[in-house]
Parts: structure tokens; C-alpha cells; sequence
């Protein structure tokens, strides 16, 4: 049995499930819930280190995370822990176990469902991590979507002083250590869902982040996205594109206008658009068959993004659709961002902030759609017909005697006094005078003493032009100023841009101004974040050296600050107490710039000292849960035990998943600091709770207080899995040790560290840099050792030494496997390709059954020229491992395909079911060119109607690939020219003239350049088979200007791109190197084409075609 942990105080004050209904309101439950469940694999045990991976259009980071993209067909019936919140209106459903998403919300009233709710848990790979589900409502932050939404996660429940009840939720997320707490909560006599946000950035840097509630709706036909009245234009991803909305066209550059609220009408792809609205409070959606929907009300001011995304009504949605649920039919994302208002668009939380919001949702019925939405009420107003408007109210509560009121201008056109509830709205048709304007309209609905609770005007929208688009980066040289230099690099930290990198622009400003002040301070932020001490204060204090001269003090203390953080690290307190004092001389730093100076007096066990310091931090952070806490120790430090206690129930009010001050509220309480196990918990578990301890234990060690430390640390150990078998935790209990002079104790604990196993340990703390390098001095055979904190050092982006790191790994223990591997990752992106060789075929001979090895070493192997033969047979005499992983799958079928071994191919890619990544479909080509490549063969020969098999094959879309019918046919056009081609050949002009004419058909757009472009090379060729020699000139010279102008800017990138879908920037040039030898080859000039489709395999060569054209 998985051991199970919570907290001592946890355990004291766990609420308890038996409320009788007959006494509350509102009632909360745990209890098990049955779901069919897809299993998933164990996730990959590798560090998969980012190397400029595109996620949801930012950096789609992996590590400090595991990769779980091993999805199975293994159906089984799985008890969840679900948490039930219900009142006499709603009843919510809550799953910790996956991410702490709302699984369900009904409405009692008429049983409509206002989220989507999933009756079976079938994920898919579109999580950053990979598998990802569906449905409810995800919470995502500080990316989208959030790296642990498929993981379990701590929860806790509240009863509240008003009556109602609220789940929390929440985490600390790894990568950039910030807390975030969810409560969910229903009130007595309401019919909200309350989601109330807190996000607290508990690290000393100032963070980038965004917000999004994505909220998954049921959907059909039927389905009405709305929008606000007020809202005249919609926009993309990146807002690189805008629509006009409602009316706007279904694809860009298409033509084709819709109405583009309604899910039936996307009949060609997916879709998302962003409002264009900063100025409402509501969103909402309706099915107009169920004559019920769904509104979400929120502060604009924070909560400003409104979006929608839908798969669509089209074959690929149909797919999805099937990816994701066996049962419960389509869905749409109604989403609702804070702080944000795309995706990407991220905002600056500073260090020591919180921040909340609050948002609400509630069910409608009855009133076909919505006009305006506040936390009380929905009202929608239509004119049916020139004499006659549709009214209508839905509350979120009973009010009693409520009027509405209806006028045109001074005139009362309806007037009546109701009673109205979630359960009752009121709807009316009434008549108007035919002359009755729109905007002279207005609905008012009050309670009965007069206060307003919704009202509506009709909005008379002037049309406006499009708002500007966001246009790429230019090249460093072309910015004109430092100043653009700073924002324009600023701006790819700020959106964490995948594709490019900050320092290039910044190095472009401190080559012109070495001393800028701006540049020097982010970038030795930058460097601050990254551990590389040295070069973080060589540019902070560059940076002073502008901001101050002629002894000037300083405006902005920034560089002061994070000077006083860089010497904190390092145990430089001196220096950096000087620093801080410096930074609180401004409001922007005090509060944090107090608690590190707290922090320090704190490590002196000048506890007084500190607790004045910690006070005046307070002063200007009251609602910091960290500053709060830390005083609550100093205060039990001096013996003011009440006091302290005091100020932690301030702590559980702001925060009750604060595992500090649980922790301190349980050795008031009389016990130790402790982890303790209890089987019967249900809260998260694994690497988050892992992580959780890993986090509370260094904000002891921030302090000096290392025994609290070590004894929680020692409490884990003795608990069991996750902690007993953590590496981190024996190193971490080590160091503590050492720090109280424990030497021996250290010992033993840095050698049983070195005893546990090494998969799944990622360390990603500044702290774990000075962690590890203790562990090894104390301990310099352990090979595990440097190779996590090569790991470290290789995540933080100081490559060298990550290397240096994994190399004394392997000369300890030559044989290390996963030592190997990473030491083999890191040779080959630094350009060492030889070496890289040699250490991953070292780590196969250590262990032969990881199937990444194999594919990261094919690919080495294929940029040394071996020959696809070679290869070939070294991942079929390991087939066994190239089978159990997908990307190991698809490199063999490309082998296969590459030495026309198409019938081994085609008999994997019609009987293994193939898991697609959101943005992937790289499985379909190779099927595709498998079929088109024998059928070419067949055809060679002359057998034309198995040619023609093949041909019609290649235009299938099977279950099993996961990849539906794109829009533009996909590679539909290569197959309907080689069908012309084979029933030319076989003398059959009819069909033959029908398969050009379908090929010439298809619908392409030569200004959008990927590796599946050569359809405009096939479709001028069918033209010239018809004889429209003008047209198909007409299309090669289209398509001949577009490669060149791109050939010419070769280091473009599509920094918008949302996943990479363009390729590397190689990647990119080898396609349009093979575009132009197919523009090259339709002139007839074959000795260009044929250098063109060299330079363009000699580039990548995954590219098949090229090829095909050389051997031709």
C-alpha cells in the first residue's frame, strides 16, 4: 500500500465528513468515486532538459518534471478520492488526484451540467508533462496548461463563518517555486461556484506569470459562445491576427465570414479566440437545445481575458473528440484568465506578493442567452419582432418582491413586481411600439429595497478598424536604440519565448552602452536566477556604477536588492546586509529586502533584531504568509508562544495549504515538526509532496533552524516512500547536520543518499548547488552525487559545468546508464558528436532497455552520415525496446521507409495504436509516404492497380494514428497526382483527368511554407497535365517568390508559433531548400534541383523526398 502523509496539525484539524444535512446548507463529503480510467505508463526517468521546445507558445520546459507520455488502451474501474461541495442549487465534484480540477458542477434544478463532466478518465498528450485531461475546470499557472494538472495535489476543507464550505487546493510550483491556493466554494442560498485565487511568489525574484481558468463546457449544434455586446473584434493566439466579431471569417485569410459564436459553424479546424473586451465583467455560453448555459462573472480589471477554443465540427475535432472521451461527446473551452489576456500574455509578480481574485460561476435556464451578467443576476433582452422584445432574468439567489423594470427612454414599457431564484426565472414576452430604438431599450432588474442587481442598455456598436497586430522581432542590429534593446529582450524573458533568446538582444545593448543600467541590472538578474554568482554581481554592480556616479543615491534599489540576494546565497551576509539596507530605502523592495534581512539576523540568533526586521516587512507585506510565519517562529523563539499562535491562525486564514506554519502550529501544539504517515489520507502524494517538504525544510534552513529541519526531514525518512527512497532528502538531512556539527550522522546520511535510486531525482534549487557540492566534498566517490548536480547545474543553464558534473559521474562509475545518457546529451548539443557517440553506446551496453537512448543516439548516428542500413539494424536487433515508446516507433518506421522496406512499416503503422501529441501528426506522413512510396514503386513496375491501392491508402486517415483530416486535405494532393499518373499510364484518361483535376483542386496557400508545402509542386504538375500551363506557372512562380523571399531571411523564426509546428530553424532551410530544387525541377532545370535536394537531405535527413527526387 502507498503510504500516505499529512501534517500533525493536518490531522488535528481535518474536518470531518458527517454534517447532517438536515442542520447545514451547504454540505461537504469525501468519498470514493468509480471512473473508467485509461492507465497511463510510468513516466520517463530521464532528465529531459529543455532545448527550445514550443508549448502553448511559450518554453515548454520538462525538467525538474518527469515526461509522462506513455499512454495505454488499459481500461480499468479506479477509485478516486472525490470531494463533493452541495447546497439546495448546485452540487460540485472536485478530483486533488488529478491537478485538484472541478470534475463536475450541476445544477439541481434542471440537472444541466455547466461544466463538461467526464464519466471516464481517457487522457491524451496535450499537457506540458503529456498526459492531460479534459473536461471541468483546470486550473493553470503560472503556464498554460500547468505542468502538474494530471498529478495529485494537496487539498484541505473550510467551514466558514457564513455558512458555506470551501475545498482548497494547491501547490508550489517547481520550476519557478511560487504557491498558488485555490479555494472552492458554495454558499447557503446561492448557486455559484466560487473559485477564490491566491498566488503567492514566496521566492526572493521578481517572476513572470499568467492565469487561466480553462473551463470545458458540453457542446453541440446548438452551442452559443457569448461574448459581451460591447466586444466588435476577436483575436488570436499572440494577437498576431483579429477578427471582427460576431460575424469574422472561420480560417484567416479564408474569406469565408460566419457567425463565429456557434460551435457548428468551425467545419474546418479548430479554433481559439481571445475577446477583444476589457471593459465587461461576464462571459457566457448557451445551449440553445437544453435552453440552459453557463456564466462565469469576474472583476475586469484583473480578471480581463475572455476566451473560447473549440476542436470544431470538422473530422480532426471528431478525432479529439475520440481521444478524449469514450462517452460524453464534444466540448468547448470557455476560458477566463487573470492577469492575462491571451495566451501568451504574461504579467510581473514581485517578489514577496500575493496576489487574489475571485471568480464566480453560475448556471442559467430559460432565457436564451445573456445580454449582461453580475454575481446576482443574468439578463438577456431581444427584439423577436418590431413590436415585441423577449425579456429575461436568472438570479443567483432567491430574492423576493424583486421588480424589474423596463423603459424606452422616459416611457415605462413593462413594470412588475416577482419573485425570482435560481430554480424560477422569470421570462416575458412584451410589446413595443414599432418606432422603439434599440439603444432608448433599458432592463433593470432590482431587489425589493431598489438596489440594482442586473441591468442592460442595448449597445449601438460604431464599426471601427481592425486593433494593429503584434509583429515579430527585428534583428538585434536593426533596433535603433538601447532602450528598444532592453524592452525587446525584456519582452522574450517576460513571455518566456521559446524561439528567442533575451541575451542576444542584450548583448546587443551592453555593446553599445557597456554600462546601461537597465540591460546590466536584468541581466544580472538573469544570471542570479541561473547560480552564476560572479557574473550576476560583476553586472549589478555595473549597473550601480551608472545609477550612482557622482555619489548619487540611487532611484531605483533594485540592483541593490538582488545584490543583497546574490551575497545571501552565497553566505556573504555582510555584503549582503549592506545591500538590503540600501534596497529599503524605496517601497519596491522593502518588504522582501526586511525579510531577508530578518532571515539573516534570524542565522545570528539575533531573534529581537530580527523580529523588528520581520516587522517592518510586515508592515509594508502584511499578507506575505512567509514573513508572517517567520515571525511566529521568533516570536516562539522568545517564549511568546500565544502570540505566536496568533499570528499562525492569520496564516491558515490566508493560506490553510501553508505547510510552514502547520508545521510551527504543531510544535505549539506540543509535538515535533513532522511528516507522519496515515494510510487512510487521500491527499496528494508523490514528487509534489515530496517537493512540499523539500521546500518547507529550506525555509528552516533560510533561518538557521536546523534541528526543526532535520527533525521533519527525519520524520520522512522513517514515514517511507516518497521520502525514504529520495536522494534529496538524505543530502538535504546531511547538510543540515553538518550545519549543527553533526559530522558522522552527515556521513552516514551522504552515503544513504548515494544508496537510493536515481531515477526521478531532479534537483532544481539554487539552494541544492551549494546542497550537493557539501555532499560531495564530505563524499567524492558518490557518482550519483555529481551526476544530480549535473543535472543542476545543466538546468540552470550552466552547461559547462553540468558536463564537467556528469563526466566525474562516469569516471567513478563508467557503467552509470543514465550518467551516460545525459553526459551523451550534453556532448551532442554542444557539437561534440563523437564523443556523444561514445558515451550513449556506453549506456546501452549499461542498460539496453531505454528506448530515448536509442533514439538519441540514431540521431547522432544520421548527422555522421551512417547509413540508414546500419541504423536499421541495430534498432532491429533491439526491438523489443524500440517498441515500448511511440518516438522510438516512428524513428524505425522512418528507417523503414528511408530503405524502402515499406510493408514492415505499413504492418506496424496499420496495427499499433499511436499516441499524438497536440501540434504532432509527424505518425501520418511517415504513413503517407510509406503508401506513396511503394505505390511510386509499384508504378515503376507497372502494376498499376496495386499502385493505385497504395495510392488511395496514403489518403486515409486510420483511428489508430490519431491524427484527423487537416484542413487544405493534407497530402491528399501527392496521392491524387501519382492516381492520374498511374491510370494515365494505364491508358484510362477519364479517371486519370479526374484524379488532376481533384489534385489541382485542392485549396493551398503558398504563403505558408512546412514540410508538407510540396502539394503546390504536385498541384502545378496536375495542372500542366490538364493543360492550364498558365495557371501552373502562375502557381510555381507564387510559390518560387515565397521560397526565395525566405531563403533570404534565414534566420526567421515564428517566435508565435504555438508548437514549434514550423521546425528548427535547419528544419526550416532543408524545407525550402527542397521547395526550391521542386520549383528548380518543374523548369526543367534537374541539375539545380538536383543541388537544391542535396543541400536540403545533407540539412535534414528525415527528409524522404528529397531523396526520392535524386534517386528519380
Amino acid at each position: 500500500m502507498r503510504n500516505k502523509f499529512i501534517l500533525f496539525y493536518l490531522l488535528c484539524c481535518v474536518t470531518s465528513f458527517a454534517f447532517a444535512q438536515t442542520v447545514q446548507t451547504v454540505k461537504v463529503e469525501q468519498k470514493p468515486l468509480v471512473l473508467p480510467t485509461y492507465e497511463i505508463g510510468m513516466p520517463d526517468a530521464n532528465s529531459i532538459f529543455f532545448t527550445g521546445r514550443v508549448y502553448q507558445g511559450a518554453q515548454g520546459h520538462i525538467y525538474p518534471y518527469p515526461l509522462y507520455d506513455i499512454l495505454t488502451d488499459t481500461k480499468i474501474n479506479k477509485a478516486y478520492n472525490a470531494l463533493y461541495l452541495e447546497n439546495e442549487y448546485i452540487n460540485v465534484c472536485v478530483l486533488p488526484e488529478i491537478g485538484g480540477r472541478i470534475l463536475s458542477a450541476t445544477d439541481k434544478t434542471n440537472g444541466y451540467e455547466i461544466f463538461y463532466r467526464q464519466t471516464g478518465i481517457k487522457p491524451a498528450l496535450i499537457g506540458m508533462l503529456g498526459a492531460w485531461l479534459s473536461g471541468g475546470v483546470e486550473w493553470n499557472f503560472p503556464h498554460h496548461h500547468r505542468p502538474s494538472s494530471y498529478m495529485p495535489i494537496d487539498w484541505e476543507t473550510e467551514e466558514n463563518a457564513d455558512g458555506s464550505k470551501t475545498i482548497w487546493v494547491g501547490e508550489t510550483e517547481f520550476r519557478h517555486r511560487i504557491k498558488w491556493s485555490i479555494g472552492i466554494t458554495i454558499y447557503p442560498d446561492r448557486s455559484w461556484v466560487e473559485a477564490k485565487v491566491k498566488i503567492m511568489n514566496r521566492t526572493p525574484f521578481i517572476q513572470s506569470m499568467l492565469y487561466w481558468a480553462n473551463v470545458s463546457v458540453h457542446t453541440n449544434a446548438n452551442y452559443e459562445v457569448i461574448f459581451p455586446p460591447s466586444t466588435q473584434f476577436g483575436t488570436d493566439h499572440s494577437k498576431v491576427a483579429f477578427t471582427r466579431w460576431p460575424y469574422g471569417e472561420i480560417v484567416r485569410r479564408s474569406g469565408e465570414n460566419v457567425h463565429l459564436a456557434w460551435w457548428k459553424n468551425f467545419t474546418s479546424s479548430s479554433r481559439s479566440i481571445f475577446a477583444w473586451n476589457f471593459e465587461d465583467d461576464f462571459i457566457a455560453g448557451y445551449d440553445h437545445g437544453k435552453n440552459a448555459g453557463t456564466v462565469h462573472v469576474a472583476n475586469h480589471h484583473i480578471v480581463n481575458g475572455k476566451k473560447f477554443f473549440l476542436w470544431g465540427n470538422n473530422p480532426s475535432g471528431e478525432m479529439w473528440n475520440a481521444m478524449l472521451s469514450d462517452n460524453d461527446g464534444h466540448y468547448l473551452e470557455l476560458m477566463v484568465g487573470a492577469y492575462s489576456n491571451n495566451q501568451p500574455d504574461y504579467s510581473w509578480i514581485g517578489p514577496g506578493e500575493i496576489r487574489e481574485f475571485t471568480q464566480r460561476w453560475y448556471p442559467i435556464r430559460d432565457i436564451k442567452s445573456v445580454k449582461n451578467a453580475t454575481d446576482d443576476a443574468a439578463v438577456n433582452l431581444e427584439r423577436i419582432s418590431p413590436d415585441k422584445v423577449f425579456l429575461g432574468f436568472n438570479t443567483s439567489a432567491k430574492f423576493s418582491n424583486a421588480k424589474v423594470h423596463f423603459t424606452n427612454g422616459t416611457e415605462t414599457l413593462f413594470e412588475q413586481t416577482i419573485q425570482i431564484d435560481p430554480a424560477t426565472p422569470f421570462v416575458k414576452e412584451v410589446n413595443i411600439p414599432v418606432d422603439t430604438k434599440d439603444a432608448d431599450m433599458y432592463i433593470l432588474l432590482t431587489d425589493a429595497n431598489g438596489k440594482e442587481l442586473v441591468s442592460y442598455r442595448p449597445v449601438v456598436l460604431e464599426e471601427k478598424p481592425l486593433p494593429e497586430v503584434v509583429g515579430p522581432s527585428k534583428r538585434v542590429n536593426e533596433y535603433k536604440t538601447v532602450e528598444e534593446l532592453y524592452l525587446a529582450g525584456l519582452r522574450v524573458e517576460q513571455f518566456h519565448n521559446a524561439r528567442l533568446d533575451p541575451m542576444s538582444f542584450y548583448n546587443e545593448a551592453l555593446k553599445r552602452d557597456s554600462n546601461d543600467a537597465r540591460v546590466n541590472t536584468v541581466v544580472g538578474i538573469r544570471y542570479a536566477r541561473k547560480g552564476e554568482w560572479f557574473l550576476a554581481e560583476k553586472h549589478l554592480l555595473r549597473a550601480l556604477v551608472r545609477l550612482s556616479k557622482d555619489y548619487t543615491t540611487v532611484k531605483d534599489p533594485e540592483p541593490h536588492y538582488y545584490l543583497g540576494v546574490v551575497y545571501q546565497m552565497q553566505g556573504k551576509y555582510k555584503e549582503a546586509v549592506d545591500q538590503y539596507w540600501h534596497a529599503t530605502w524605496y517601497p519596491t523592495f522593502q518588504h522582501s529586502a526586511y525579510l531577508a534581512l530578518a532571515q539573516i539576523a534570524s542565522l545570528t540568533e539575533d531573534y529581537n533584531a530580527a523580529r523588528e526586521l520581520v516587522t517592518q516587512a510586515l508592515n509594508v507585506g502584511g499578507h506575505d504568509t512567509k514573513a508572517l510565519t517567520l515571525n511566529a517562529w521568533l516570536l516562539r523563539k522568545i517564549g511568546k508562544e500565544k502570540e505566536a499562535s496568533e499570528v499562525l491562525k492569520q496564516v491558515i486564514t490566508i493560506d490553510p495549504l501553508d505547510y510552514w506554519s502547520l508545521s510551527e502550529q504543531s510544535i505549539l501544539a506540543g509535538k515535533e515538526a513532522t511528516f507522519i504517515n496515515k494510510a487512510d489520507d487521500q491527499r496528494g502524494e508523490g514528487i509534489i509532496r515530496l517537493q512540499e517538504l523539500l521546500e518547507l525544510v529550506a525555509d528552516y534552513g533560510h533561518i538557521g533552524a536546523y534541528k526543526e529541519a532535520i527533525t521533519l526531514l527525519d520524520e520522512a525518512i522513517r514515514v517511507g516512500e516518497p521520502y525514504a527512497t529520495s536522494p534529496l532528502v538524505y543530502y538535504y538531512d546531511g547538510f543540515y547536520n553538518l550545519k549543527i556539527g553533526n559530522k558522522e550522522t552527515a556521513t552516514r546520511l551522504f552515503q544513504k543518499a548515494t544508496a537510493q535510486p536515481s531515477g526521478y531525482c531532479f534537483p532544481f534549487r539554487l539552494e541544492e548547488i551549494e546542497i550537493l557540492n557539501t555532499a560531495l566534498q564530505a563524499n567524492p566517490s558518490d557518482s550519483k552525487g555529481f551526476f544530480y548536480l549535473g543535472n543542476l547545474y545543466y538546468y540552470l543553464d550552466q552547461q559547462t559545468k553540468g558536463i564537467e558534473a556528469w563526466e566525474n559521474a562516469v569516471k567513478i562509475e563508467p557503467f552509470f546508464a543514465r550518467a551516460n545518457r545525459n553526459l551523451g546529451f550534453g556532448y551532442s548539443l554542444a557539437g561534440e558528436i563523437a564523443k556523444a557517440i561514445t558515451v550513449y553506446e556506453r549506456s546501452i551496453k549499461a542498460d539496453a532497455s531505454d528506448p530515448r537512448v536509442f533514439l538519441e543516439l540514431d540521431q547522432l548516428y544520421e548527422q555522421t552520415g551512417k547509413s540508414a542500413k546500419e541504423r536499421l539494424a541495430i534498432q532491429e536487433k533491439n526491438l523489443k525496446t524500440i517498441l515500448s515508446h511511440d518516438d522510438a516507433v516512428i524513428r524505425l518506421l522512418t528507417l523503414y521507409n528511408e530503405t524502402a522496406a515499406y510493408d514492415k512499416a505499413i504492418k506496424i503503422l496499420s496495427t499499433r495504436h499511436f499516441h499524438v501529441w497536440e501540434g504532432g501528426g509527424q505518425i501520418h506522413n511517415i504513413y503517407v509516404d510509406a503508401h506513396l512510396l511503394k505505390g511510386i514503386k509499384l508504378l515503376n513496375s507497372k502494376k498499376y492497380v496495386a499502385a493505385i491501392n497504395e495510392f488511395e491508402n496514403a489518403d486515409l486517415y486510420p483511428e489508430n494514428l490519431e491524427v484527423g483530416r487537416p484542413e487544405g486535405g493534407g497530402h491528399s494532393v501527392k496521392g491524387f497526382y501519382y492516381m492520374g499518373e498511374a491510370y494515365k499510364q494505364m491508358g484510362n484518361q477519364e479517371k486519370a483527368k479526374s484524379n488532376f483535376e481533384t489534385a489541382a483542386n485542392v485549396k493551398q496557400d503558398h504563403r505558408i511554407l512546412g514540410l508538407s508545402s510540396d502539394n503546390i509542386f504536385f498541384q502545378a504538375q496536375a495542372l500542366k497535365e490538364l493543360g492550364e500551363i498558365a495557371e501552373a506557372n502562375e502557381l510555381i512562380q507564387a510559390l518560387k517568390e515565397e521560397v526565395k523571399n525566405q531563403l533570404n531571411s534565414p534566420t526567421s523564426v515564428d517566435e508565435f508559433s504555438k508548437f514549434g509546428e514550423d521546425g528548427s530553424r535547419t528544419e526550416r532551410l532543408a524545407s525550402l531548400h527542397y521547395l526550391n530544387g521542386l520549383v528548380f525541377w518543374f523548369e526543367g532545370n534537374k541539375t539545380n534541383a538536383r543541388a537544391e535536394f542535396n543541400q536540403s537531405f545533407q540539412m535534414n535527413q528525415n527528409l524522404i523526398w528529397p531523396k526520392q527526387f535524386l534517386n528519380n
